[in-house]
């Protein structure tokens, strides 16, 4: 296959892997905490000079690299007692089957033991271990420290002034290494993961982040990846139709 063939192939795959991601984005618009993926891979332009200059082997490399866009976004107010929001750069710490992971999906519930747990059932780490209540409605501070009060006929009577634990928040030392697990979850790739310092992050009980996409950006994200890829075919069209034609002009003329 030709350097030109080659390139042209692996500037469709990082259209389609850019039009995969646009469309991931936009289908988790909605989902709490969500944090878009950005494709990037060298230009058309780019590649054909390093094909020039010999590079074509490392040009052709199909795809690019994907990469989480970590902005915060914006928080929406819910009510709800144990939807958490974190404000700065942190992490809830989750244990899932296949090991710690970590998400800024706050819409936690209470399973039938009464854990802290994530949608799927996932237990939410506290500094000390799973978070276990009694009743459905807590306070949590900017800390994270988990008061709890004593049941009454019409409620809850009183809340206690001792913590009954404290939500785990972490931070990591990079966040390009890491891996999307799906659920909202995410693994640390590796890098370090360090228990965030309490003047640096706050969670907000009642609130849930919003997703960072801005569905707008996605749909022109998208529109121009399909527009590119449709100008690739027409690349690879026209050279073979071209090969095609000098090839029987040689036939004809031998």
């Amino acid at each position: 296959m030709s350097d030109l063939l080659s390139i042209v192939l692996s500037s469709i795959h990082a259209d389609m892997a850019r039009a995969d991601r646009a469309a991931m984005n936009l289908a988790n618009s909605q989902t709490p905490g969500y944090k878009r993926e950005v494709h990037h891979a060298a230009p058309f332009g780019a590649r054909i000079e390093a094909a020039g200059a010999g590079r074509a082997e490392r040009a052709a490399i199909p795809g690019g690299q994907g990469q989480t866009d970590q902005r915060p976004g914006t928080l929406k107010a819910t009510g709800e007692a144990l939807d958490l929001a974190i404000v700065g750069d942190g992490w809830f710490e989750v244990s899932t089957a296949q090991g710690l992971a970590y998400t800024r999906q706050g819409n936690f519930r209470l399973d039938r033991d009464g854990r802290l747990v994530t949608q799927q059932g996932d237990p939410v780490m506290g500094t000390s271990g799973v978070i276990q209540l009694l009743h459905g409605s807590p306070r949590i501070d900017a800390a994270g420290r988990v008061y709890e009060g004593s049941r009454a006929e019409s409620g809850i009577a009183s809340m206690s002034p001792t913590a009954i634990g404290q939500v785990k928040v972490v931070q990591f030392e990079s966040t390009n290494a890491m891996q999307r697990l799906g659920n909202g979850l995410m693994a640390h790739g590796g890098t370090a993961v360090v228990a965030a310092a309490e003047a640096s992050v706050q969670i907000q009980q009642g609130f849930l982040e919003n997703s960072n996409v801005v569905p707008m950006r996605e749909m022109v994200e998208l529109m121009q990846a399909v527009r590119h890829l449709e100008t690739m075919q027409k690349v690879a069209i026209g050279y073979d139709e071209l090969l095609g034609t000098s090839i029987r002009k040689l036939g004809e003329n031998g």
